[in-house]
């Protein structure tokens, strides 16, 4: 009887072990050299594959586009639809607001099929997301939109500079990349990304404003206490040189404003400094500083101060020196 029970058992398990295999049968692939699924297989041929998901892109199933999609290059990688496919999953995936991973399926076209009549579709693409990105628009992580998107921006743009760097985009994507680094307060490779706008598109109309962001950035810089000394002086060096070669240029009129909020930052901190020695007593210091700021930064609304602060010293030494006036008689 036991035994009668065993065969009816494994006879059962038998059974439905056969009908799940036979529901998920694995065949053998010449063309890409591995088992596939049939039911997960791609059609026949890439357009009649690409057909298919286009079906679902036309329904806006966008999740099911991309996978019909991302078969193309895995089943037929030396089809022109392969390009097109990716192409399409990263329209699909810029539909689902997931615009790092559209901007990564661009750079797969790119990499992939440099000769494909996607590439200038996919630079534009890859650089108007970098846009979004430097603009504000957040990366997902699970789904939720919450990471900054700006580390992402750099890269992209990095990417499109790379692609095509005398494209449309080139001189365009490089000088963004200077002002997403500005917002970042990254200072030092703002100017970098500015300098190299000048040095490889030296013909460009961004020439310019590249000019006049390496002082600003500059400027911005010396307002970090780490770094006072070591901008500021060097901003207004560069203003000073972006006036003398853009004399007409609209921003010469803020790189005057500039040049004098610099000037009287750097007056009014020398002021305090000789404040500090003079202070202390140590007015041969306090004289240094205050007659700097008194002579080299006259125009400043510190120097006024200044000067009346070293002439009250010199006086005062001068008192100090003056010998004792002899008596109107003599001692007997």
């Amino acid at each position: 009887m036991i035994n009668k029970k065993r065969v009816v058992l494994f006879l059962l398990f038998a059974s439905v072990f056969v009908s799940g295999v036979s529901q998920a049968y694995w065949v053998w692939s010449p063309d890409i050299g591995k088992w596939i699924n049939p039911k997960n297989s791609a059609k026949d041929t890439p357009e009649e594959q690409f057909n298919w998901a286009m079906q679902f892109y036309g329904q806006k199933n966008w999740d099911r586009a991309i996978e019909e999609f991302e078969k193309l290059p895995e089943a037929f990688p030396n089809s022109r639809m392969a390009a097109e496919g990716v192409y399409y999953a990263g329209l699909c995936w810029e539909e689902k607001q997931d615009l790092a991973k559209a901007a990564d399926a661009y750079q797969k076209l790119i990499d992939r099929y440099p000769y494909s009549d996607r590439i200038k579709d996919a630079t534009h693409r890859e650089f108007e997301i970098a846009n979004q990105f430097a603009s504000g628009e957040k990366m997902k992580l699970l789904g939720i939109l919450v990471l900054s998107g700006q580390d992402k921006a750099i890269e992209l743009y990095k990417h499109v500079v790379k692609n095509a760097p005398y494209g449309s985009y080139g001189a365009e994507a490089q000088f963004q990349i200077g002002e997403v680094y500005k917002t970042m307060q990254e200072y030092e490779e703002a100017q970098k990304a500015y300098q190299q706008v000048i040095d490889e598109y030296p013909n460009s109309e961004l020439v310019t404003k590249a000019r006049y962001q390496i002082a600003y950035v500059g400027m911005e810089a010396s307002k970090k206490s780490q770094y006072n000394e070591q901008y500021a002086e060097r901003a207004i060096e560069q203003f000073e040189d972006f006036k003398k070669t853009f004399p007409e240029d609209q921003q010469a009129l803020e790189a005057d404003e500039s040049i004098r909020v610099l000037r009287a930052k750097k007056a009014q901190q020398n002021f305090e400094v000789g404040s500090f020695y003079e202070k202390q007593k140590k007015f041969s210091s306090a004289k240094v500083y205050y007659g700097e700021v008194s002579q080299k930064y006259a125009d400043t609304p510190a120097a006024e101060e200044a000067k009346r602060r070293l002439q009250n010293i010199l006086q005062n030494e001068s008192g100090e020196r003056k010998p004792d006036s002899k008596p109107w008689y003599r001692p007997w």
